[in-house]
């Protein structure tokens, strides 16, 4: 399934559907963000990265500037969509992106059940932060 990765700031009303959507299937351990959160994320300056496939989004991670470099967080795929390499793509094209604009990514508290695969995408664990690109 190929995805299109898209950083967003301003959400359409067709993407805030697909938002909804999201949390409402991911909102136990995915996307626990409502509305009102994640419009207070994009004036607070964070933004979406949203996964898009025929133009909807199916994917999403949080993004915002921190000390440590660009934070990750609240990944969530929707159900319908889930084993499909949806996330997967999506770090791929984040990872990317960061290594040609020369930013550090990180994720703070990553669940243990998912350390093998940040390490298998060529994340590093320093403390409590999982680190991508950190030598620049």
């Amino acid at each position: 399934m190929p995805v299109k990765l898209e950083h967003i700031d301003s959400p359409t009303d067709a993407d805030w559907n697909d938002l909804d959507k999201i949390h409402q299937e991911t909102a136990a351990n995915g996307l626990t963000s409502d509305r009102a959160a994640l419009e207070q994320h994009l004036q607070s300056g964070g933004w979406i990265m949203a996964g898009r496939f025929n133009d909807r989004i199916v994917g999403v991670i949080l993004a915002s500037d921190s000390n440590e470099g660009i934070l990750l967080r609240q990944a969530a795929v929707r159900t319908i969509t889930q084993r499909r390499g949806v996330l997967h793509q999506m770090l791929h094209f984040i990872q990317g992106w960061a290594a040609s604009e020369g930013k550090k990514l990180c994720i703070n508290d990553c669940p243990d059940e998912l350390a093998a695969a940040l390490l298998k995408r060529g994340f590093s664990q320093k403390d409590h932060l999982w680190l991508y690109n950190q030598q620049k």
